[in-house]
């Protein structure tokens, strides 16, 4: 990572990126898990996790 944002990043630091289309994330897993601070809350299946396609 490069620019201001990363300038007080150190190494073992938790960086998210956000995916850019979250239909294209959902279509290669069966299920999400929802996580608040270091706890996972919640498991939630994706359209695929489904049974279900769109094309």
């Amino acid at each position: 990572m490069t620019g201001r944002a990363a300038e007080d990043l150190r190494i073992g630091d938790h960086v998210w990126f956000r995916h850019a289309k979250a239909g294209e994330l959902c279509e290669r897993v069966d299920r999400l898990l929802l996580v608040s601070g270091t706890e996972v809350v919640d498991e939630v299946p994706t359209y695929r996790g489904k049974g279900r396609a769109f094309g």
